[in-house]
This record gives structure tokens, sequence and C-alpha cells, in this order.
């Protein structure tokens, strides 16, 4: 990893979406602005041995299918380099952390002025019923998934979220699914 030029994480943090490139600059330590124009290419075997390292890690991100097809958001970036045990700054992983926090926290005053109440996590049993029972149809319907397997289809839904610009958990989305089968299956067995 580089050292000698300190990189603004705190700019990066803010991008809503990285490139490959950028993203695997940045895991290794470096500035892409810096790097960028140079006529460096980490696809290929033509770059300097500094870059050795991130030309790994740019083939590490380009061939995963969990990330989007050129450019991922920095939440997801980081959360694959975490799965993957990719190299990481200290202070890149904090910026990310920091900006995700301040997200949730917004998202949460957010939800409170919408439900009413302050700390009002839960909604209605019957909301969350009927919030359920939507999952499952838009789930079976919209996406034609079977919920059999619900931690495989989550990764077809998050996807989509991120190309349109969401980040979604896909641990969250997949218990959801797991929930809302659970919820709405009997009542259409009944039925």
């Amino acid at each position: 990893m580089q050292d000698d030029d300190p990189v603004d994480y705190q700019f990066w943090s803010k991008l809503d979406g990285w490139s490959f490139r950028d993203a695997a600059l940045l895991l290794c330590g470096f500035d892409p602005d810096a790097v960028r124009g140079s006529g460096i290419r980490l696809d290929s075997r033509e770059h300097p041995e500094h870059l050795a390292e991130a030309s790994k890690v740019y083939r590490v991100l380009k061939s995963t299918t969990a990330l989007g097809p050129n450019v991922a958001h920095p939440f997801t970036v980081i959360e694959h380099a975490l799965k993957k045990n990719l190299p990481m700054p200290t202070s890149l992983l904090g910026a990310v952390r920091a900006r995700f926090r301040q997200e949730r926290e917004r998202e949460g005053q957010q939800i409170d002025e919408i439900l009413g109440e302050a700390g009002q996590a839960e909604p209605h049993p019957r909301s969350k019923r009927f919030l359920l029972r939507l999952i499952y149809v838009m789930a079976t319907r919209g996406y034609g998934l079977k919920l059999e397997q619900p931690y495989n289809d989550a990764n077809e839904i998050a996807n989509d979220a991120e190309r349109l610009g969401l980040v979604l958990d896909r641990d969250a989305v997949a218990r959801y699914l797991k929930e809302a089968r659970q919820q709405a299956e009997p009542k259409a067995n009944e039925e």
C-alpha cells in the first residue's frame, strides 16, 4: 500500500459510485486522480510494480457478480472487500463507515417523522402483515421467485436496488423474503 501522498478518503466516501479501477486503487492506498491520465491499465500485465496489488484487487472486483457491471456503491465495495479480505486503509474504512452511520441516522429521523412517534421501530402488526404480503406478491409475481432459497433470491433484488442507487442489505432482504413466505403461504393455501 502507498503511504506517500495522503488520499482524501472523505471526498471519495461521498461519491455514489466507484469504478472498479478507482475502488482497487483506493483499497490499495492510491489516489485514483493521481494515477488517472497516466495510461496505466490495471487489467494488463504492463503496469508498474508498485501497482501489482491494485491490479490483483481490480481483477477480484471485476470477477464478482455481487457488484454492478462497471461501477459499485462505496458501501458495497467495502462490504465485498471485507468478505474477500482485500487490503484496505483504515482511513478509507473509517470514512465510508462514517457516511454509512450518517445516512442511517438521517433515515431513522425520516422514519420517525413518518411514523409520528420518535423511537417507534416496529410498525403496527397489521401494517407489518400487509407489508410482508406485499413483499410476497412482488417477489413471487414481479420477480417470479419461488422463495425456496431466500438468500439466493435476495441477490437479484439487492442488485436491482443498487442499479437504482439504493443500498439494501442482502441478509435483511433475505430475512424479509423468508418472513414474507412464512406469513403469506399459509394464508394462500387456505383459500
